[in-house]
């Protein structure tokens, strides 16, 4: 299989074209695709009419998936499946309907969080010819290595507290969330570095996000909160970012450690939206 990776021209996101995902990978097409994920934070793939399966397999092939067997997703037969969607039945939604309100990375109040993100299109809102619901991406490695050196040097080695407790406070506690956070109870908060170092190519990325970053260890509540501010709004500056427009049978993949993202709420409820998503599980962040 011949494999073309097409740049946005962003500072990050590739398009992958001529690969077949409903189909097992070659293990030469699959190292060129995982040498460009690794490379360019986000890929896409267009056409890919998958079921979860395919979905599954594919992403195996990234590391362990997680599983997530929850209340509100019963209907889901697979574990490593979850649901992002405004479609109701029964009074219920059948998924996450608010996934992404604030930038955030998936998982970053776990001990160990996410590696990678994948999520695929099934149904998209379209109006006048266009799909809504875009989903802007920023690059955390962009945005560290663009900072001033007093800046990095004054950031390097500090910690903040990321917590799901913290995300549902800001988002009203609304969707799917409680359900979510109820099964990793356990693991409710976690403390990592300001300033991660990618696991696989070694470059730094900024882990600080409106969504979960709650307070930075050690320092005065003001000056805590005006930092997180600070770092927060430059990762979100648009030469770090990618703003991808679906398309129905997309599957995008991201890098929680490099990356961040947010959802564009543009489309009305009446207009079904429906994505499923896998996760790699991450190990302990490198410090």
């Amino acid at each position: 299989m011949t494999v073309l990776i097409k740049p946005t021209g962003f500072a990050l996101g590739a398009e992958v074209v001529g690969a077949d995902l409903t189909k097992p990978l070659d293990d030469t097409t699959f190292a060129q695709i995982r040498a460009a994920f690794y490379k360019h934070e986000v890929l896409y793939f267009r056409g890919q009419a998958l079921s979860d399966e395919d979905h599954i397999r594919f992403t195996a092939r990234f590391g362990e998936l997680r599983q997530l067997k929850l209340a509100s997703q019963s209907h889901v037969q697979h574990a490593e499946i979850y649901v992002i969607s405004n479609i109701m039945k029964d009074g219920k939604h059948i998924g996450s309907y608010d996934a992404g309100v604030l930038w955030h990375t998936d998982g970053a109040y776990l001990a160990k969080p996410h590696a990678i993100s994948a999520l695929r299109a099934l149904e998209v809102p379209v109006q006048n010819g266009r799909t809504l619901g875009d989903t802007h991406f920023a690059s955390t490695s962009a945005a560290y290595e663009a900072l001033p050196p007093a800046m990095q040097k004054r950031i390097d080695g500090l910690q903040a507290v990321q917590s799901a407790a913290h995300h549902l406070a800001k988002t009203g506690g609304a969707g799917v969330k409680k359900d979510v956070y109820a099964a990793v109870k356990a693991d409710p908060e976690a403390i990592h570095n300001l300033v991660r170092v990618h696991p696989v190519n070694g470059r730094k990325c900024l882990y600080v996000t409106e969504g979960y970053t709650s307070r930075i260890v050690g320092l005065p509540e003001d000056e805590s909160r005006d930092l997180i501010r600070e770092l927060a709004n430059h990762c979100i500056q648009p030469e770090f970012t990618y703003r991808h427009n679906w398309q129905q049978h997309d599957l995008v993949m991201w890098d929680d450690c490099a990356t961040q993202h947010k959802a564009t709420f543009d489309y009305p409820p009446t207009s079904p939206r429906l994505m499923h998503r896998t996760t790699v599980v991450g190990g302990v962040p490198l410090h």
